[in-house]
């Protein structure tokens, strides 16, 4: 059994999103210090799990990705390979993550329109997109996510897991 975190939920849905020890490692380890510049990866989740919805695979930034102190652009080729390998062991990609500058992260309009493209290319994979935003706080506020639903991003609820 996968050794959960945390999880989060999003009000109106009935299924919680697990975040597996493992995935919540990556996210903690790329806090985003003064003048670096922004790191990210892609999401997934595994469908077949029994304990529920489980956020299973966030990948580690990459050196081909390009980035700036307040912006991030994933290498295309880096994400289609790691989702091709993900999906061969039965993940799916459910979104991505990136760091921000800030204590506690926030959904700008640069993620908005940056998540929008990342959605629009992954449309057969990614109905609804999820954005997670790592900060520099090491509270529970350090690390949002968001999910694109309704024509609108919404922020999940931050939940122990008790399971």
């Amino acid at each position: 059994m996968t050794a959960i975190a945390w999880q989060w939920s999003w009000p109106g849905l009935n299924t919680p999103l697990l975040v597996s020890q493992e995935v919540a490692s990556v996210l903690e380890s790329y806090r985003q210090k003064r003048f670096e510049v922004e790191r990210g990866g892609q999401l997934f989740v595994d469908p077949s799990s029994s304990t529920g919805l489980v956020l299973t695979l966030a990948t580690p930034s990459h050196k081909d990705d390009r980035a700036g102190r307040t912006w991030l652009d994933l290498n295309a080729r880096r994400c289609r390979k790691e989702i091709e390998q993900a999906n061969a062991t039965g993940l799916r990609l459910v979104g991505y993550w990136h760091t921000h500058p800030q204590r506690i992260p926030m959904i700008s309009p640069t993620d908005v329109q940056s998540f929008s493209r990342f959605a629009a290319h992954y449309t057969q994979e990614l109905p609804h997109p999820m954005a997670i935003i790592v900060g520099n706080s090491s509270s529970r506020d350090g690390i949002k996510a968001w999910s694109f639903r309704d024509g609108r991003y919404v922020e999940a609820v931050w939940g122990h897991w008790s399971g």
